[in-house]
């Protein structure tokens, strides 16, 4: 229902308010009020000498909690403060400082004093713009656009006057736009900057760095007409190609503009310009802590709904040196938890899910073994994926399969290395996260067992099927987890802090090793949000470090090899 019809009594405040404002300024003429549809508009002119503005102010159907909206009725711009050539004026009050108590009539006196204070007519100065526009506003009718660091920036700017650079610049195609990365600066044997190719997949073009003239600054993505002035004062040549297309980055004081242009086959040329979006490489979002993680190796074991989210998440917290392990095959099924999209169905999850880590951080270093841990698999893979295992910083089993985290466990064992797990509870009502470090917690297989334990003395039957619902590398004849991607995601996030944690090392924010964490009403929990500690005893099970016993070790390798010991034996 459109607004002046459930509050007619505003409707009515606001035609008194035109009016009283009609009576008393000789410059408001021709008022009248219309419909459109159910739409409440104002036609209206606003005239000063010999000067003649004729507008429409629309009502929007959310007023007054929003303000009307005025428009030249001609369809022609009237004022540099306006959106777009036939778009609204941008007056005193906008949404982000309207009152539910303003009027339409005090639009009405804005624009008036927006016009009269830009006119020629009566020596307008001017109007002071109090609009902040984002950069999504500043570039919403951009298709192309180029990103540029600041760091190259302000190295073209520094350059004499008229310098000229080649550059590498890498394009793709997403969320309708054409975004082009410059990726290079200098010459290939002599860089001057360069950045690792932010989309595998964009074409690549060469082309030219151009520094105008200090005090020159374009008002907007470049022409062919300033294009061509440019080359020439740079002494190069208009000559265009065919195709590809030949590619200049002009630098002025403030930023840079890229233009793409070629010679079409009519001898014609076709030019296109670009809006910029300058991005601060530098700026800092992670914590300074997270620095340790680009040099930990780390061990994933399960790309499924759990793992492919942890990992996802790992990457965006700094880390960078990845080892995936898993043979299952993306589903569309698995699409309403995974991390991966239907670019990936029919494919590796461990091999997609390296792709996808490298979309986020292309710098990454991520190695992929598609082995079926625990299952029926040949023994050397088995022993060559438990090899990687034992030599990462941190080993992480994201499957709730436990002859995986049997095999997991004795990795970790071998070489002292700290392992975390996580599950999800069959029906989403929660899971549990938890760790093992050497010289804190017994060895992984001990401490689970302490952690079944803990379950089985809370003495609550459990309500949901008894059975381990894994979800990581599930075998053929096993049902999916019942749980939503929230669920999952959730316990992805608890189970990538304890990973963080754990690599970072000193002090941890974790009381407790292992948490049982509730979302949503059963078994012990009582509500979402319900978590409960569970806490280890002693530190035992590593294998890593313990001595072996020297009598029995000089017997064994007697018995294995009786030759060598006889050699052994003899005087030199």
């Amino acid at each position: 229902m459109s607004w002046w019809i459930s509050d007619p009594d505003r409707g009515l405040a606001e035609r008194r308010e035109v009016a009283r404002l009609e009576q008393s300024s000789d410059w408001l003429q021709n008022v009248r009020w219309r419909l459109d549809g159910l739409k409440l508009l104002l036609d209206f002119d606003i005239v000063e000498g010999e000067s003649r503005w004729r507008l429409v102010m629309h009502y929007p159907d959310f007023f007054p909690s929003i303000p009307p909206l005025l428009f030249n009725a001609d369809g022609e711009r009237l004022s540099g403060h306006q959106y777009g050539l036939s778009g609204e004026l941008c007056l005193e009050y906008r949404p982000d400082n309207w009152q539910l108590d303003w009027t339409g009539a005090m639009m009405i006196a804005s624009a008036h004093r927006l016009l009269l204070g830009e006119s020629a007519e009566f020596a307008g100065q001017g109007v002071p713009s109090a609009h902040a526009v984002s950069e999504g506003q500043r570039l919403r009718g951009s298709y192309l656009r180029l990103v540029i660091p600041e760091e190259p920036l302000r190295l073209i700017q520094a350059m004499d006057n008229g310098h000229v650079e080649p550059i590498e610049i890498d394009e793709h195609y997403y969320g309708e736009a054409a975004v082009a990365h410059l990726t290079a600066l200098g010459p290939d044997e002599a860089r001057i900057w360069h950045r690792n190719k932010p989309v595998s997949t964009a074409s690549k073009y060469k082309g030219l760095a151009i520094r105008v003239p200090r005090g020159i600054k374009f008002p907007g993505p470049i022409i062919k007409e300033t294009l061509e002035v440019a080359l020439k004062a740079a002494g190069l040549t208009t000559d265009y190609p065919a195709w590809p297309p030949a590619n200049y980055m002009l630098v002025d004081d403030t930023t840079a503009w890229l233009a793409m242009v070629y010679r079409k086959a009519d001898g014609g040329v076709q030019d296109y310009g670009y809006a910029t979006f300058v991005i601060d490489s530098d700026q800092q979002r992670l914590p300074t802590a997270n620095a340790a993680l680009a040099d930990k190796r780390i061990a994933l074991i399960g790309c499924g709904s759990l793992g492919s989210r942890t990992a996802a998440m790992l990457v965006r917290s700094g880390a960078r040196k990845l080892e995936l392990f898993d043979d299952d095959i993306l589903s569309p099924g698995n699409l309403v938890r995974n991390e991966l999209d239907w670019r990936a169905v029919g494919a590796h999850k461990a091999k997609a899910l390296r792709a996808r880590l490298l979309e986020i951080a292309p710098d990454a270093k991520i190695t992929v073994q598609i082995v079926n841990l625990g299952g029926q698999e040949s023994s050397e893979w088995t022993a060559t994926a438990l090899e990687t295992l034992s030599n990462c910083d941190l080993i992480i089993d994201a499957t709730a399969d436990a002859t995986v985290f049997g095999l997991a466990s004795a990795a970790a064992r071998f070489k002292g290395r700290p392992m975390v797990w996580g599950e999800v509870f069959e029906g989403g009502i929660g899971g549990i996260i938890a760790r093992s470090r050497p010289g804190h917690d017994p060895s992984p297989d001990l401490a689970r067992r302490q952690i079944l334990k803990w379950c089985e003395d809370k003495g609550v039957e459990w309500e949901l099927p008894s059975r381990q619902v894994e979800y990581g590398i599930m075998r053929a004849d096993q049902a999916p987890l019942i749980a939503d991607d929230a669920d999952v995601s959730v316990m992805a996030g608890h189970l990538a802090r304890l990973a963080i944690d754990t690599l970072r090392g000193g002090g941890s924010q974790f009381p407790a090793p292992a948490y049982a964490v509730g979302l949503g009403e059963g078994w012990i929990f009582a509500a979402p949000f319900d978590t409960h500690p569970i806490t280890y005893i002693g530190t035992e099970g590593w294998d890593a470090g313990s001595s072996p016993d020297e009598v029995k070790l000089t017997e064994l390798v007697t018995l294995l090899f009786p030759l060598q010991a006889d050699d052994a034996d003899r005087p030199v």
